[in-house]
């Protein structure tokens, strides 16, 4: 177990952030000197003292935190405060409240519990940052670390989507701030020190909270120093752990309230504590009540142990691991645990007071304490992004797109899995990370057999804890009863190693009876240099004289996985001395633990191990849920007590491709004895999707609407739809593209008319499964137009006739075809009809233009046909206009009058009087219309005989040119 490494966070810290994230992601662009010079010192790791989280509690001595009611006047609060002989420097107008007094804490709790001014009460619980420093100034690996953890999280990709936090803050409850740090000007907020009165700056003391706030907040792009998750994040520094990193629950609960108060939208604790306080709890609901989202570190006690503030149901839980995205062996895990984020060096920002001459204030940290601010970070990206989220949709966007790390499905080490910034922000999904296949001897009825051995003799055999939590089985069948002892030894315990096995190992009888147990969960600490020595591991087991067979249990204390192996060795020769092991309930499990590839109509089932109360066994304590969703699966449970085996019938079939968890919890022994809780995960096959709900659609013009619906698929990627020319349906590579996405419709422009399209769609999984296709095909379809005449008088009437037709000829009755009309001056058309196709496919409408006018008709489409579009014609519309010549004959040096009228009148519009003559028309006389239409010229011709006229009308935008009939004037 590591409890080496300091309790701190780091950012990225040697990124030239404005590069593209696919060049960051090849390789990382080192940023050198303190001040941008030519060389820079490697990050700095803190020589801290080796610590350990203490499992019993710590308290302010003499002293407790109360609420007082909100009913109790400012009198009263005073009067309950003299009640119980007590001071206090806070004002009790506050909502957590310290009250010290000469009597111990846990008697002035009673009488705080029992005054009536007093709602809420606690000890004043002492918590912890949680991380712990490692071994100092050994060499460290050069800037490409920092590139390793946040490619783990896609932190590049992420900043390609979003680098503004905007007016997001960040506080951070820590040890303070280096305010003067370079990578840090600019970015900070007044803070407050909830530690002193007597000190109102958040001055960092300690180094721990310059740390949290670097991997947060540190300027990104300064060609200096590290990369803040927040890329330009604001940050409030608030105090509420001392020099050693320590404080109470007094001065965390104020240091909430404060913060709150003053504007922070994101809560970063980087510390923890093992045990409850309802006052501390008060103020993390107030919190986030107020919509403030508050992240919280595991802690760093490498066990199931539950640490607050982290496990509050309404809090951010963040387990550690490697830069490569697997558990550290020393992040606290349990239930309570929502997502995980990398805390195995984190390059940072230090204490410039605390850094070695001669380097930069880039420190490395590593712990649970480093992994929260990097969720802080990434929670205050999302809040920049959608600011209306609540805390829990923060909380849900974060977990539902985490990718899954360790046992699948929401487990206890990594919650949710390890944290997708990218994802979270909007961008694709990545594939969960790989686990390690089931090594086939979880459980003791697949237990691997192990030779007897003789007295005296050792046997070895060779083990992998290869998933996190796992449980190795062996066991032996004796010949002979002979006491024995039993020992597990890890591989040589590294500090430089992020997960180390800590040892366990129980033996138990051929019934399952506990016999023995030994544990080496942590490394002794070398006296001479007050570090962990560098050796392995070994747990040993002393067992008495035994019958038949012995079943041995191996296991990891901390819960992670190491990929080096361990030794078991059994040795004939014990005296049967050491601790009890504790009961185990059952002897199979069915599917496997961690195992793959179960049918979807799977019924799990668990074997007991002891005989049980049967009427215990039960769907209340036999219960299946979803791993992904934690939902419940409903589902019947018989149980056989003559087998014990109790089997749980699902009463659906359960979806491919999604781990499940199998849990037996509050079966009983006896009246008196509960079975500890005990469960198993599996997965199933991951089967070919679906084929899609629906595939819907129709034709248009020159275009195709498609919709669908997705069936329900655990591990959807996209719908894919394609497209082929005619009557042959794609497949998933061949034909066109037309969409590849999640969601629900499309629509697909830019095809040609008279032509038949074959669409097909699949639903695609993240296997890269495709189910089958659903196929929707669009006829191709035609259309024509024509008019009776294509130039009339004003006043006459056209018929326009049209036809639509397959583009085999084939008729459809009854299909709507609208027809659309407009001025030919004019670009937009109005309906002029909205008719049905004959049998035969025709149509005709009759229509008097009172202009020159424009005609096409179309075909909308439908379920099954592509739409159409005829081409436009044109009816030129020529105006009526009379003529009266009077006299028709006349004398030569007489007058005659060449009149009429033109319709529809054109007020203003020149008409001209042409006179025929050498065979040509020629204009010899203009005059503009009246009002009505009329006009009117007067001739006196020059010669004798007989002269043709006519008036011409040239035409408008409106109407085509007219002529009147020709007038013959004779001349004596």
């Amino acid at each position: 177990m590591r409890r080496a490494r300091i309790p701190a966070l780091t950012p990225a810290n040697l990124l030239r952030l404005a590069l593209p994230a696919a060049l960051v992601a090849a390789g990382l662009i080192a940023l050198t000197g303190s001040a941008g010079t030519a060389s820079q010192s490697r990050p700095y790791r803190p020589p801290l003292a080796l610590t350990h989280t203490p499992t019993a509690p710590q308290f302010e001595a003499n002293s407790v935190v109360v609420k007082f009611k909100k009913s109790a006047s400012a009198s009263a609060r005073q009067a309950a405060v003299t009640r119980l002989r007590a001071k206090t420097e806070d004002s009790v107008a506050s909502r957590a409240v310290k009250l010290t007094g000469t009597e111990s804490a846990q008697d002035l709790l009673k009488k705080a519990k029992a005054d009536p001014a007093v709602e809420l009460a606690s000890l004043n619980y002492k918590r912890w940052a949680s991380a712990v420093p490692n071994d100092a100034y050994y060499p460290v690996v050069d800037g490409t670390g920092q590139a390793s953890y946040l490619n783990t999280i896609r932190m590049p990709q992420a900043w390609d989507v979003s680098r503004s936090t905007g007016n997001q803050v960040v506080a951070v409850l820590d040890t303070g701030v280096d305010s003067g740090h370079p990578d840090l000007v600019g970015r900070l907020v007044p803070g407050y020190n909830a530690v002193s009165s007597t000190r109102p700056n958040p001055v960092d003391d300690n180094g721990h909270g310059t740390m949290a706030l670097g991997i947060v907040a540190a300027s990104a792009n300064n060609g200096y120093g590290v990369a803040g998750i927040g890329w330009a994040a604001k940050a409030m520094p608030v105090k509420v752990l001392d020099a050693n990193g320590e404080g109470y629950d007094a001065d965390i609960a104020e240091g909430i309230d404060w913060a709150v108060a003053h504007g922070a939208t994101v809560i970063n604790m980087s510390l923890a504590g093992p045990y409850d306080n309802p006052v501390l709890h008060d103020a993390v609901k107030r919190a986030v009540a107020a919509g403030v989202v508050v992240v919280a570190a595991s802690g760093n006690n490498g066990n199931a142990a539950a640490q607050f503030p982290a496990a509050y149901p309404e809090v951010i839980a963040v387990s550690a691991t490697d830069q490569g995205g697997a558990l550290t062996d020393f992040s606290s895990y349990g239930d309570w645990v929502d997502v995980a984020a990398p805390g195995w060096d984190i390059v940072t920002t230090g204490a410039r007071s605390m850094t070695p001459a001669g380097q930069d204030p880039i420190w490395l940290c590593t712990g649970t304490s480093c992994a929260a601010p990097i969720i802080a970070g990434v929670a205050a990206l999302v809040k920049n992004k959608w600011p209306a989220y609540t805390p829990a949709q923060v909380a849900t966007r974060l977990k539902t797109l985490a990718r899954d790390a360790g046992p699948r499905g929401i487990d206890q080490y990594y919650g949710a899995g390890v944290v997708d910034a990218y994802a979270v922000l909007g961008g694709r999904w990545a594939p969960d990370f790989p686990v390690n296949p089931a090594d086939g001897n979880d459980q003791p009825s697949r237990a691997v057999s192990v030779a007897a051995p003789a007295w005296g003799q050792p046997i070895e055999v060779k083990g992998v804890i290869g998933t996190e939590g796992e449980s190795d089985w062996y066991v032996v069948d004796w010949g002979t009863p002979m006491g024995f002892q039993t020992w597990v030894t890890s591989a040589a315990y590294d500090p430089q190693y992020p997960a180390n096995l800590g040892p366990v190992i129980d033996v138990y009888a051929a019934d399952m009876k506990p016999m023995k147990h030994g544990e080496k969960p942590y490394p002794d600490v070398d006296p001479a240099t007050g570090r962990p020595q560098t050796v392995p591991l070994t747990a040993n087991a002393d067992v008495p004289a035994v019958t038949n067979r012995t079943f041995i249990r191996v296991r990891n204390a901390n819960g992670s996985r190491d990929a080096r192996p361990y030794t078991l060795v059994v040795f004939g020769q014990g005296a049967g001395s050491g601790r009890d092991a504790s009961i185990y309930p059952i002897s199979d499990v069915v599917p496997a633990d961690l195992s793959a590839g179960a049918a979807v109509t799977v019924r799990p089932s668990t074997t007991l191990a002891l005989d049980v109360q049967a009427n215990t066994v039960n769907a209340t304590t036999v219960r299946l849920f979803n791993g992904r969703t934690g939902a419940a699966v409903p589902a019947d449970v018989i149980y056989d007590a003559a087998t014990r085996r109790a089997v749980l019938t699902p009463t659906a079939p359960l979806l491919d491709a999604t781990p499940y968890k199998l849990l037996m919890a509050g079966v009983r022994q006896d009246f008196s004895t509960v079975l500890p809780p005990i469960s198993s995960v599996f997965t199933t096959a991951d089967l070919a999707p679906q084929k899609l709900t629906a595939f819907t659609g129709g034709g248009g013009y020159l275009s195709a609407n498609l919709a669908w619906t997705v069936p329900s698929t655990p591990d959807f990627d996209q719908v894919v739809v394609r497209r082929n020319v005619g009557s042959k349906a794609p497949t998933p590579t061949t034909g066109t593209l037309v969409y590849a996405g999640t969601g629900t419709a499309v629509k697909n422009t830019g095809l040609a008319q008279g032509t038949t399209y074959t669409y097909a769609a699949w639903v695609k999984d993240r296997a890269g499964h495709y189910g089958p296709a659903a196929v929707k095909q669009l006829l191709g379809m035609k259309s024509g137009i024509s008019v009776s005449s294509t130039s009339i008088n004003y006043g006459g009437s056209i018929t326009v006739r049209g036809s639509t037709l397959r583009i085999d000829n084939v008729a459809y009755a009854g299909l709507p075809v609208n027809v659309y009309v407009r001025p030919k001056n004019s670009s937009k058309f109005t309906l002029l009809a909205a008719l049905k196709t004959s049998s035969t496919g025709t149509l005709s409408v009759a229509h008097k233009p009172l202009v020159s006018s424009v005609y096409m008709l179309t075909f909308p489409g439908n379920a099954s046909l592509m739409g159409t579009r005829t081409a436009d014609v044109t009816v030129q519309v020529r105006p009526t206009i009379s003529a009266t010549l009077s006299p028709s004959s006349i004398r030569l040096g007489g007058t005659a009058v060449f009149s009429g009228y033109v319709a529809p009148a054109h007020y203003g519009q020149t008409v001209y009087l042409q006179q025929y003559g050498s065979k040509v028309w020629k204009s010899i006389a203009s005059v503009k219309l009246s009002s009505s239409g009329k006009y009117a010229f007067g001739i006196k011709p020059a010669i004798r005989g007989q002269i043709a006229y006519r008036v011409f009308f040239p035409g408008d935008a409106d109407h085509a040119p007219a002529y009147t009939v020709n007038k013959i004037l004779s001349i004596s």
